[in-house]
């Protein structure tokens, strides 16, 4: 009913289809947002974090970009985002970074094919080099706690999940039609159970899983991470050796499914991935759990040839990152607070009511109180570590994974030709005295140890002896 009365008003106000289209799924969201709830907030929220692949904030509209994802500017609108905030470069070092709470000096996953490695030959998990994860401090603090996605960091058992829906990564050595390039289909590791699904996407399984998971009947609240595929590019199932975007669902004007596919769409991923968090959204009110959940929507990284494995300027680190929670948050948009995916941890630990282990060591900082509406003190920088590179940014200042020094002013769009400031080799005395307190800091947080027994083959071969070298930049002044 609200979407012909919502059409008849755009209709009468002369929009377009796709206008009214895209009114419509704000208004809807407002609606459900607005809407009153049998159930109060609780002191203690369920929690979820939506973790996508290799998408920078330049492609959204929200960040001055290009592509519109009206679910995500609403609860953006009516939640917040943060201007500036920092993943690293690369899938798996971001996920070790989240994952452990812990830069990657101290848990050494420093690139894909530069970390600890098992008798496999794959990658240790690190739930199983670390007891305190994301997802055992969750559970031990009284969550049900799941992960539903892309692991790429071992063996989610390790991890502390109570329950997991993790897309099969061992299905290209299967034989058979289910292969992990080819979301058309889905093969899914469902709590220790391999369930095959064919013409079902790779990411409707997903969300059909965790519309299950949060809608059982519990006594306690529920936590989930949710690292998603979309947009990753693939390899084409019937050209293995050409990659591009997936194959996803194409939605028509009126954000519904055609029933046809399209392949090699980046945008058309985008709007998949904002109509599917919009259904979640929608699943989230019916079953009268909305005014008690919080969502938090970040990037793993930037966009493939743009800002995924790139050491300039912070392309490589910056992702998008949105808080909603309607029960919770007051509404606030552009936050010019500093975060980096450290802080998560923390922030879910101070949410769920917890205490963070005194025994261990975790570098991030908590935002939980710009949730809550509590008095809050921000964080003076961020840092992200790639490979050999380290990245340190304060509101105004940036040195880059080549050592470079950037004026950022207030600007956060690094893309913009101009709007960043090199003094990289300024003998100005306030930049010569920024940059000394910025290697302070640095001081404190090393780069690898390219000689290190366990690590040592993998960095001989990996970066000293390949193209990716880059030996960051140090100032005469400095040296």
């Amino acid at each position: 009913m609200y979407y012909w009365l919502f059409l008849a008003l755009g209709i009468l106000c002369g929009m377009s289809i796709k206008s009214h289209s895209i009114l419509f799924l704000a208004m809807a969201l407002s609606l459900t947002a607005g809407a009153s709830l049998a159930d109060k907030p609780s002191e203690r929220p369920n929690i979820i974090f939506i973790l996508t692949d290799d998408i920078s904030p330049r492609d959204y509209a929200l960040y001055g970009g290009k592509i519109e994802s009206p679910v995500l500017e609403k609860m953006a609108a009516e939640g917040l985002y943060f201007e500036t905030a920092w993943a690293t470069p690369r899938c798996m070092p971001t996920r070790a970074m989240l994952l452990t709470g812990k830069y990657a000096f101290r848990q050494k996953v420093f690139e894909n094919q530069v970390n600890p490695r098992g008798e496999d030959g794959r990658i240790k998990p690190l739930g199983e080099r670390f007891p305190n994860t994301l997802g055992s401090l969750m559970t031990a603090n009284g969550y049900r706690s799941a992960m539903v996605g892309k692991l790429q960091t071992g063996d989610v058992k390790s991890y502390g999940f109570t329950r997991w829906c993790t897309v099969d990564h061992d299905a290209d050595k299967r034989v058979g039609k289910f292969k992990v390039f080819d979301m058309r289909h889905a093969r899914m590791d469902e709590d220790g159970t391999i369930v095959d699904r064919e013409h079902v996407h790779s990411t409707d399984a997903l969300f059909e899983y965790l519309h299950r998971f949060t809608a059982e009947k519990s006594e306690d609240p529920w936590f989930v991470y949710m690292p998603m595929n979309l947009p990753h590019s693939v390899r084409n199932p019937e050209n293995p050796t050409k990659w591009g975007p997936p194959w996803v669902p194409v939605l028509d004007e009126d954000w519904k499914k055609t029933g046809e596919m399209v392949q090699n769409d980046f945008e058309a991923c985008v709007r998949y991935i904002d109509y599917k968090v919009g259904r979640f959204v929608e699943h989230l009110k019916k079953t009268g759990q909305l005014e008690n959940t919080i969502i938090m929507y970040a990037g793993d990284n930037g966009t493939n040839l743009y800002g995924k494995s790139n050491p300039d300027s912070e392309k490589g680190p910056r992702i998008p990152f949105v808080v909603y929670a309607p029960g919770y948050l007051k509404p606030t948009g552009a936050n010019p607070e500093l975060v980096d995916l450290t802080d998560v941890i923390p922030t879910c630990v101070e949410l769920a009511g917890g205490t963070m282990p005194k025994d261990d060591v975790f570098d991030g900082h908590s935002f939980a109180p710009l949730i809550l509406g509590t008095p809050f003190e921000g964080r003076e920088w961020i840092f992200s570590q790639w490979y050999g590179c380290r990245w340190l940014r304060t509101k105004q200042w940036l040195i880059d994974g080549r050592g470079r020094l950037y004026d950022c002013g207030d600007n956060r769009n690094e893309w913009v030709k101009g709007a960043y400031t090199d003094v990289t080799e300024s003998r100005d005395e306030r930049v010569v005295h920024v940059r000394k307190e910025l290697e302070k800091v640095l001081e404190q947080l090393p780069a690898p140890d390219f000689n290190d027994p366990e690590l040592a083959g993998q960095w001989k071969k990996q970066w000293l002896n390949s193209k990716k070298f880059v030996d960051p930049y140090v100032p005469p002044y400095l040296k």
